[in-house]
């Protein structure tokens, strides 16, 4: 097995993982971003899931065992949740799908450097909001 990537504290091999998260390619700000490890074959581990918060121009660095360490090498499903209260631009708006909970894409994490653009789906009208819709019932001691 010549897995040679960056093997951190964790019992998997990690490659540096970096990107930027767009909606109707805009940058989303803040956004987090999670590749949580498929299972292939007939193994039963896969590893441990990598996250990043992305930056004001949604560019992001992915951690796994430490903050900037990349993802594990393998297949990962995409997914992009909306930034935590307080850490949004006043006013901004997403009409783009933002659920941790529904896979954006899947990809390859390979043993080198690697770079994704994640193209957030439009959302349906129901689920769009307003960033300022998270930080509703915060008070401004």
């Amino acid at each position: 097995m010549g897995l040679t990537g960056c093997a951190g504290d964790g019992d998997f091999p990690t490659a540096p993982v970096t990107g930027q998260v767009l909606c109707q390619g805009q940058p989303v700000p803040h956004a987090m971003v999670y590749f949580e490890p498929l299972r292939t074959g007939k193994s039963a581990l896969v590893g441990k899931p990598a996250f990043a918060m992305a930056d004001e121009n949604g560019n992001f660095v992915l951690g796994t065992y430490s903050l900037d360490d990349g993802a594990v090498i393998g297949r990962h499903r995409v997914r992009v949740d909306p930034p935590p209260p307080g850490k949004n631009s006043p006013g901004w708006t997403c009409p783009c799908e933002m659920d941790s909970n529904k896979d954006v894409m899947q990809v390859e994490v390979i043993d080198g450097e690697n770079n994704f653009v994640i193209e957030l789906p439009k959302a349906s009208r129901r689920s769009r909001r307003s960033f300022d819709d998270e930080d509703e019932g915060e008070g401004d001691d």
